[in-house]
């Protein structure tokens, strides 16, 4: 059997990868070929393109790279049209994927759809296309779930992959040590995003709060868990002019070690908030695009909230500062009441917890990978 997937960005080829290899153990001689990074390659994947260019950072980022997408999906529709896969995985990436899908569709190539897109936080209408064109949904939220099936679509909770591997054995204690922190501080962590775009338009934000934070409550230390492929120069680039930063220890390859050891996290909105969730760390969640993006989501997002915790828990748990109010001082703010009132850091802790419940069991890429032998099985079969 032949089976095609496509990812576009870090996350959806980590995703990926992990469905290649959970179908190898079920199924040994199946062969993958498509669209997606290092890791995917490294489970065994024939890449017919690399996505090392292909993240970008809101609407406006994506039209100026809109050519570039445009070629390379033509090219993995001709892939589709003259040597059509037993199944096709889309993974994430809506706007790339559910055309494709739809031209798969149209090939009689069956589709399967592993992380749909959010169309129950914007253009709602998707649902209903997605669920003309793809054969299954792998959800990974049970509120989604109900929403595809209502939408008309074939849809199935598998559950989230990040309770599969956002996890450490350590306790907050260990972790600590782990790190060098003391065990009676209040240990800040800090994940100013995974691309560059946010990384700058956030991260000063945060160092002017730290300043302020520190000078009111000394007894803090710092932790910075450095997202892949960025570097240590970009986040001395956010440091010009800003003074009184306090001392930041920098971690690489611990990231999960260290939220659990912070007392508080302040991450911007993104997966990394329910990465912290999973660990159970209180955060405050933080975003900031350009103006053009903000407009946009503005006038597609009807929601109230932005942040995955407080989506799924459906009411605000996790405290939000989104664009013109994220600034140095209600951040500061935020920060030294959470820390000076314990009953809220155990308050937000529980509401975590809950959130954490929602998201399933382990092993989201096997059944995952059920499902896709079993559609490409069958279509397999009947060729």
């Amino acid at each position: 059997m032949e089976i095609m997937i496509v990812a576009g960005e870090p996350s959806g080829d980590l995703h990926a990868s992990h469905v290649v290899n959970a179908l190898k153990t079920q199924h040994s001689e199946i062969s993958f070929y498509g669209m997606g990074g290092d890791m995917m390659e490294a489970a065994g994947v024939t890449l017919n393109i690399h996505i090392r260019d292909s993240a970008v950072m809101g609407i406006a980022e994506a039209i100026a790279v809109l050519p570039k997408f445009l070629k390379k999906r033509a090219l993995l529709k001709e892939h589709i049209r003259e040597k059509p896969p037993d199944t096709l995985i889309l993974i994430d990436f809506a706007e790339f994927n559910m055309p494709l899908a739809k031209y798969a569709n149209s090939q009689g190539v069956p589709v399967i759809y592993y992380i749909p897109p959010k169309a129950w936080a914007w253009r709602p209408g998707r649902a209903k296309k997605l669920a003309k064109y793809a054969n299954h949904i792998a959800s990974i939220f049970p509120f989604e779930t109900e929403f595809y099936r209502n939408a008309g679509a074939s849809a199935q909770f598998v559950g989230h992959p990040l309770v599969d591997f956002a996890k450490t054995d350590l306790t907050p204690t260990q972790a600590r040590e782990k790190l060098g922190l003391q065990t009676d501080t209040h240990a800040i962590g800090l994940m100013p995003g995974s691309r560059r775009s946010e990384i700058q338009r956030i991260l000063p934000t945060i160092f002017k709060a730290a300043a302020n934070i520190s000078t009111a409550l000394p007894n803090t230390e710092w932790i910075l868990p450095l997202a892949p492929g960025i570097s240590d120069d970009l986040i001395n680039q956010c440091k010009n002019g800003i003074e009184g930063i306090p001392k930041i220890k920098i971690i690489q390859g611990d990231n999960y070690i260290a939220m659990r050891a912070a007392t508080l996290m302040l991450v911007t909105s993104g997966t990394a908030t329910l990465e912290t969730a999973c660990l159970g760390t209180p955060m405050i969640i933080l975003y900031r695009t350009s103006w053009l993006n903000w407009q946009i989501i503005n006038a597609l997002t009807p929601l109230e909230h932005s942040g995955l915790p407080n989506l799924i828990a459906g009411k605000r748990i996790v405290p939000e500062l989104l664009q013109d109010d994220l600034t140095p001082d209600t951040l500061t703010n935020h920060t030294i009441d959470l820390l000076s009132n314990p009953e809220k850091l155990e308050e937000q802790r529980t509401s975590l917890n809950k959130v954490y419940k929602q998201l399933g069991e382990p092993g989201t890429a096997e059944r995952t990978a059920q499902l896709v032998l079993e559609l490409a099985t069958s279509a397999h079969n009947s060729e």
